[in-house]
């Protein structure tokens, strides 16, 4: 029998105090709570719909990884402003991943004009093939019949005419194909662009550092290339956000992605990683280049003394911890996405606002 789970959590919601036991929540004889009652807990005390993108919201705050997504819901449960609208846009933000059915309704769009264009060609083909034909008749009439030379002549201009029409008519659909086929084309430009990059910060986004890492690693596999990977994570990020808002957070999110953009270039790929956290590649650079590289931008960040737009008051002094690892040509991207891990984790622990090389001593 297939249990109906939207239906008990609608009842446990309309009917239960909260005090009592969700039965989809429950697993085994001892009782266990499953991860779906801290989702069913989480979905009720905020009063949100049982809808699948609260669902997912839900299940993403409980068990995801996404600590961005985690600080903002934070941020507005403890505002009191967590409702169906805000949980709406967190999901528009962080979940909604569209931009693949943008990309191929675009692409449809443009195969679709294509197929149009080619008919119309082909059609100006048959016709004026078949206007060339009639042509050549009447070219032979007036050869052979020398006496209907004025009829021979007055259907020589019609089909000239209609000839020279049909070729107007079709270049004009041409035209509008081709301008049609060129907006299609910036169309489906912007979102690869929104599918790339991170839309706050305009750094390329986790899904493009995937990529460019891989083509790094196939870089040095076949050139002997050095390649390196920095991570880089705010430090007491929470903090500000908890302080001074999540607009401000945004604003130190984009200072430091604008620190980040001024080193980049087509051996330094700076990438917004999730959350607070960036990750740069380096390509061709010994990682004591890296590693000071960085360790410059940190310095030029502490040196900064930033100021709350909203309310004037002084954020302090923004400072981040950074790890850099060399990778090895037989490192796989798992490996060096944890050395570099592994050396920021040391940074953090050893007092924050440094950077430290991974060493496996």
């Amino acid at each position: 029998m297939k249990i109906d789970i939207k239906n008990i959590l609608e009842q446990y919601f309309r009917d239960g105090d909260g005090n009592e036991q969700c039965p989809v929540c429950v697993e085994g004889d001892d009782g266990k709570q499953t991860p779906i009652f801290a989702i069913a807990s989480f979905i009720r005390q905020h009063n949100l719909s049982l809808s699948p993108y609260n669902l997912e919201l839900a299940w993403e705050y409980v068990c995801g990884g996404k600590h961005g997504l985690k600080n903002e819901i934070l941020g507005l449960s403890s505002a009191g402003r967590l409702n169906n609208v805000s949980a709406q846009e967190l999901y528009d933000k962080y979940l909604r991943s569209d931009i693949g059915v943008q990309i191929d309704k675009i692409l449809m769009e443009a195969m679709e004009h294509i197929r149009s264009t080619t008919q119309i060609i082909d059609t100006g083909n048959e016709n004026t093939l078949q206007c060339e034909s009639n042509l050549i008749e009447q070219a032979d009439n007036i050869r052979l019949r020398s006496g209907d030379m004025d009829i021979a002549i007055q259907k020589l201009l019609n089909l000239s005419q209609l000839m020279v029409e049909s070729t107007r008519e079709n270049r004009e659909q041409i035209s509008e194909t081709n301008k049609k086929l060129a907006n299609l084309q910036k169309e489906l430009k912007r979102a690869k662009n929104e599918a790339d990059f991170d839309q706050l910060t305009k750094l390329a986004n986790r899904r493009k550092f995937e990529r460019t890492l891989d083509e790094a690693q196939e870089h040095q596999r076949e050139l002997g290339h050095s390649l390196c990977l920095a991570f880089l994570d705010i430090d007491h990020f929470k903090k500000v956000n908890d302080t001074f808002g999540h607009e401000c957070g945004d604003r130190v999110l984009r200072l430091i992605a604008d620190e980040l953009s001024s080193i980049s270039n087509g051996k330094c790929h700076a990438s917004r990683y999730g959350g607070e956290e960036f990750a740069i590649i380096f390509e061709d650079e010994t990682i004591e280049k890296a590693c000071r590289i960085v360790d410059e931008c940190r310095e030029n960040l502490s040196r900064r003394r930033l100021i709350d737009a909203a309310s004037g008051k002084p954020l302090g002094t923004i400072t981040f911890s950074a790890g850099v690892a060399e990778c090895l040509e037989s490192d796989t991207k798992r490996a060096i996405l944890r050395k570099a891990d592994l050396a920021l984790y040391e940074a953090k622990s050893k007092g924050r606002n440094n950077v430290l090389i991974y060493s496996n001593r």
